[in-house]
């Protein structure tokens, strides 16, 4: 039962009781002194023929039988309002005693899962973070350890996400910061000659930890909502074209090929964010294509929102991983996205700053084979996207 309707239960059980040994008090009271009180004059005006001069009344008087005239009945009035006063007076103090009685009962059963959970949370934190408040019942204080123990999962879940994270970032500088090292101390023992060849290597080492760097704190920005976006209409068609035909420049050297199929499409959003998650997709996509494949590109409205697709004719994702491949520093091939100047962080990003534009991002293998990454953004309403168009013109 809940907390207030256990606590209404029992006042309303004593208010009850009370009533009810009152009324049977001040009934009983008034049953016998009212009749008492009927039966007094029929008595006196019974008794009053058999002695008729004024020493039979002195006689009665005498003897202690009950007054008769104003008097008496004064005086049998005030005897009656004095029994229910003390009537009434038993009936409060019986009341005053269940209420006290009931309500020490049920503060006791109330203080004792309190006192449960008071002590969880001091062991809570004291540093037992396994430590959990018992759920019986379905009343608030039930309500309360739910919730507590909702709070010290997620705190414990946050907790171990912080600790993954801080040595993923540890593992992931350790590579580079050993390799400069290395080859640095090479270079000042003689042991290595100082190429262009060498110092390129160095040079790229370097790029991987700036960019490992930056896109930490971008990620971690977006996370915690400080990444502000300036929001317009944006031509989705025509920012993906641009970006692709950047891309298709760069990826030359492995002779990929990009399949682009777009439809008009206006967003609200921030041009370069939207931009930066292009390039993410495609540079996932280009790590994971064999060499002189295709890669697809396609634009669509499905309703009221706008879909961008990015399909590699890679291997495509295990089924049980994908889920995880937004995840910071996740790589279904670590080696090669490493040696290929991925920071692990891409796809991580892709999510937030989706998210960030009220979108949504999946990962699926193709039927035909490979990856397919979607982003679903709002569509602009057909107004505004009149609108922004009329101003671009």
């Amino acid at each position: 039962m809940r907390l207030r309707g256990r606590l209404t239960l029992v006042v309303t059980g004593v208010v009850l009781v009370a009533v009810a040994v009152t009324a049977l008090l001040s009934v009983q009271v008034a049953s016998q002194r009212v009749g008492r009180l009927l039966e007094a004059p029929a008595a006196s005006s019974s008794a009053a023929p058999a002695g008729r001069g004024p020493g039979a009344g002195r006689a009665a008087g005498g003897t202690g039988a009950t007054a008769v005239g104003p008097a008496g009945a004064a005086a049998r009035r005030a005897l009656l309002v004095r029994d229910l006063w003390r009537a009434n007076a038993e009936g409060a103090a019986i009341a005053l005693l269940l209420a006290a009685v009931a309500g020490t009962l049920l503060a006791a059963r109330l203080a004792r899962p309190l006192r449960r959970l008071t002590a969880v949370a001091q062991r809570y934190a004291s540093g037992e973070r396994d430590v959990r408040a018992a759920t019986e019942g379905h009343d608030e204080v039930a309500e309360v350890g739910a919730a507590f123990n909702r709070l010290a999962d997620r705190l414990q879940t946050e907790e171990e996400q912080q600790q993954r994270l801080i040595a993923d970032i540890a593992h992931e500088l350790r590579t580079p910061l050993t390799i400069l090292r290395g080859e640095l101390e090479a270079l000042e023992d003689g042991l290595m000659p100082g190429t262009p060849e060498t110092y390129h290597r160095l040079g790229d080492e370097i790029a991987l930890l700036t960019r490992l760097v930056g896109d930490l704190r971008l990620l971690t920005r977006a996370e915690s909502g400080e990444l502000e976006l300036e929001r317009a209409p944006v031509g989705l068609e025509e920012l993906v074209r641009q970006v692709c035909d950047s891309f298709q420049n760069r990826a030359g050297d492995r002779r990929l090929e990009l399949d682009v199929a777009l439809e008009p499409a206006m967003v609200d959003g921030d041009a370069s964010r939207l931009r930066q998650v292009l390039v993410n997709l495609l540079d996932n996509a280009a790590r994971h294509a064999p060499e002189a494949s295709r890669i697809e590109v396609r634009l669509r409205r499905d309703g009221g929102r706008a879909v961008l697709s990015v399909r590699d004719h890679g291997p495509g994702i295990p089924e049980v991983e994908l889920q995880r491949v937004f995840r910071r520093f996740y790589r279904t091939d670590a080696a090669r996205s490493r040696a290929a100047g991925g920071s692990g962080l891409g796809l991580s990003i892709v999510r937030s700053l989706v998210a960030l534009h009220g979108g949504t991002v999946t990962a699926s293998n193709h039927p035909q084979g490979g990856a397919l990454l979607s982003v679903s953004l709002p569509l602009v309403p057909a107004p505004h996207a009149a609108a922004s168009a009329g101003d671009a013109a």
